[in-house]
């Protein structure tokens, strides 16, 4: 949304963290060649080691480019805000299609939770000077951090290994009650991602990111005192692209004041981390606790890959799991080559409604963001709360009327979903620019809406589509009546 940059190219490089030994050169080249892979770190692959911490650093590596520390850290953070809401977003329609209510709550409060990385992640930001980063970025094959292709898609077994897998920690920290499920898992996940998922590529962003908040190459005098746990300090501090590579004393800044807190975006959910960035030591205590909890390689009690193991447990016993809604659901000009293509009137309406709904979504946290420094904290929570409650009174009642309404007016089965479209208005980070579209957003709502009330549709899909209204007139454009004209 802010941030129509070109990446520069990254490169990977490799962090080994055990010796290798060469083999004597007078024996037999069989003998040579199975003596030198019994030396190699990792030995033989066992199907697992790949998402190993160890072997991803020595065989995948971090990234690394030409940039000074403090540009590369400002990049990196905008590839993870990317990765957050891309997760968010698929999460939430797979959430949104569960008919297994358990499973649906289990995924719900992941996506959740990704929101909340996300908001950290713009806070980083802000504390290294940046701006917001809305990007959505290129999930295509290939990509350098996505764990695989985005896909908007309903909740199935595959699905949902996929999603566990890209959320799973280092093999070694796997509950034992789960790793006997390890190889099933991950042959779904491949199959349903139409590839290997790629775990590690977003643990291994986050630890580049962590290297180069450290003050130093020194591991700390007491290692209990390092967030990330036992993070290859030394092994990192020996490569020569990554030695000495630290962003300077005062690049990150006290941002609280501008920064997204919990009271403001997790509610009672006590489980979802936005954390104020103060300074160095906060924001590698908040990268720390983002990658434990999901993407990267540590593990805590209920991380996204214990919950995602326990979701696909109970697909696997379920003969009735998800809604038949839309793959990449699109319309009109704005979808993809492979997307299911709504063409019923009602639906249409009903979509371009939810994109407008998403993109207020997105204007409303960015208001939040750049609201001035003086702002009263009482101020500053009211875009947030717009932003709430449209994800939760408005966007999750159009998920739920567009699974009813039938892609097309042919007999096909499925039905719609909510599209995700990216916002095609391009903005600066100015805030009465973001204000302005704003308001411009919930009058174009209006002008859908209308279009509803004047068609064919049912009874019930205008008692719905005018409760929507009733929400954005009350309280939506009421909380955002202070923002600047």
């Amino acid at each position: 949304m802010f941030d129509p940059r070109v990446s520069p190219d990254y490169r990977w490089v490799r962090v080994s963290t055990r010796p290798l030994y060469e083999p004597a050169r007078k024996q037999g080249i069989g003998t040579r060649m199975r003596e030198f892979i019994g030396l190699l770190p990792f030995g033989r692959d066992d199907g697992l080691s790949r998402f190993s911490f160890e072997r991803s650093l020595a065989e995948v590596g971090v990234p690394a480019t030409d940039m000074s520390p403090e540009d590369e850290l400002v990049q990196l953070l905008k590839e993870a805000a990317e990765i957050e809401q891309g997760l968010m977003l698929q999460y939430l329609y797979a959430a949104y299609s569960l008919k297994v209510l358990i499973a649906a709550g289990a995924v719900r409060m992941i996506a959740i939770e990704e929101m909340g990385h996300f908001m950290t992640v713009q806070n980083l930001l802000a504390a290294c000077g940046s701006a917001p980063s809305f990007g959505r970025g290129r999930w295509d094959q290939g990509n350098a951090f996505k764990p695989f292709p985005f896909r908007l898609e309903p909740a199935s077994v595959g699905s949902l290994a996929k999603y566990a897998v890209a959320e799973m920690p280092d093999p070694a920290l796997v509950p034992a009650g789960v790793k006997p499920d390890l190889p099933e898992l991950i042959d779904q996940a491949d199959n349903s991602a139409g590839q290997p998922v790629e775990a590690h590529r977003v643990g291994l962003l986050y630890a580049k990111i962590y290297w180069l908040l450290r003050r130093n190459d020194d591991p700390l005098p007491d290692p209990t005192k390092e967030p990330w746990a036992a993070f290859p300090i030394a092994e990192m501090a020996a490569n020569a692209d990554l030695k000495g590579r630290h962003v300077k004393d005062g690049f990150v800044t006290d941002a609280k004041d501008v920064n997204a807190v919990p009271e403001q975006w997790r509610g009672n959910y006590t489980s979802v981390i936005v954390d104020p960035i103060s300074g160095r030591d906060s924001a590698l205590a908040a990268i720390a606790e983002i990658a434990a909890q999901g993407e990267g390689f540590g593990n805590v009690a209920q991380s996204h890959f214990g919950r995602f193991v326990d979701a696909w447990r109970l697909a696997k016993a379920s003969t009735d799991l998800a809604l038949p809604i839309a793959v990449d659901p699109f319309y009109g000009a704005n979808g993809g080559a492979h997307g299911d293509e709504i063409t019923s009137a009602d639906g249409r309406l009903f979509a371009l409604m939810a994109d407008k709904f998403y993109e207020l979504v997105l204007l409303c946290t960015a208001a939040h963001l750049l609201l001035p420094k003086n702002t009263t904290p009482e101020m500053r929570a009211k875009p947030a709360k717009a932003a709430i409650v449209a994800m939760r009174d408005c966007l999750s009642v159009l998920a739920g009327t567009l699974s009813s309404i039938a892609l097309s007016g042919q007999s096909t089965g499925k039905f719609c979903g909510l599209p995700f479209t990216a916002p095609s208005t391009p903005l600066a980070p100015d805030l009465k620019k973001v204000a302005g579209r704003a308001r411009d957003v919930m009058a174009e709502v209006h002008q859908v809406i209308d279009e509803v009330d004047q068609s064919n549709a049912s009874s019930t899909l205008k008692i719905a589509a005018d409760g929507i209204g009733d929400t954005l007139d009350d309280p939506i454009k009421p909380l955002l009546s202070s923002l600047p004209t």
